[in-house]
């Protein structure tokens, strides 16, 4: 039985996550943590990554939350599997593997991986769906470009553009391989009609057989502005937060 989950990402990918789980599971409690004084994290070294991951799960565990999803796939596929021993307490889940194997059972010949810089340098992703596809064209894409926009509001004309540079027609399936991500979905099924992944169903399927104990809170906290985030996810998601500002 859960009663609060920790969710942390560089900004505003992790709050579809959030979002995500408040609408399956309105009884859960979830405290998410955003580090925007340092967006984007896909271009930022491997010590600053491991930095980060450190100050999130040391807040969770300040916090007294065991449960925590990393939604954000640049940490993912970089530095959470290497201080994973260091917090033996937390049930720490990583979104790479859930995010592609929601593809098991499908035939493509060509997919698509949009994602950070930084987590294309890894092919965490190439090295999951392989795993699934040993024959597939399988092409990593980064996409640098997307979360500066996302965070500073999403502008339609400036997504989409930088979306259409992206993707290929050729592509039967997308996978997002970063949480800011789903906020291009709009704009790639008008493209053409590509299957399209992201995190947010997979993070669902983790905790299907769950049951949770918590009053339904939401507690949002950045590193940036407060300000500004609740601002952003109003304008975004038409969602009314609480949001804090933290030391991270």
């Amino acid at each position: 039985m859960i009663h609060t989950i920790g969710c942390c990402d560089s900004g505003m990918g992790g709050i579809q996550i959030v979002m995500a789980l408040k609408k399956s599971y309105p009884d859960l409690n979830i405290v998410f943590l955003a580090d925007q004084s340092h967006v984007p994290y896909g271009d930022k070294s491997k010590e600053e990554l491991m930095e980060y991951i450190r100050n999130f799960l040391n807040k969770f565990r300040e916090m007294k939350i065991h449960e925590v999803i990393v939604a954000c796939n640049t940490l993912c596929a970089n530095v959470v599997e290497d201080v994973r021993k260091e917090y033996l307490d937390l049930h720490i889940y990583n979104i790479i593997e859930p995010t592609c194997t929601q593809l098991e059972g499908k035939e493509y010949s060509k997919i698509e991986v949009l994602a950070t810089t930084k987590t294309v340098e890894s092919h965490a992703y190439l090295h999951s769906l392989r795993k699934i596809y040993q024959e597939a064209d399988i092409l990593e894409i980064p996409a640098p470009e997307l979360v500066p926009i996302i965070e500073n509001g999403a502008d339609p004309k400036q997504l989409k553009l930088a979306v259409e540079k992206l993707v290929h027609d050729d592509a039967q399936a997308i996978v997002l391989g970063c949480t800011h991500y789903p906020f291009i979905r709009g704009i790639l099924e008008n493209l053409k009609t590509y299957d399209i992944y992201d995190s947010n169903q997979a993070v669902i399927q983790l905790f299907q057989d769950e049951t949770f104990c918590g009053e339904g809170e939401v507690i949002v906290y950045t590193s940036g502005n407060p300000k500004k985030m609740k601002e952003t996810i109003q304008n975004l998601m038409h969602e009314e937060l609480m949001v804090e500002h933290i030391e991270l």
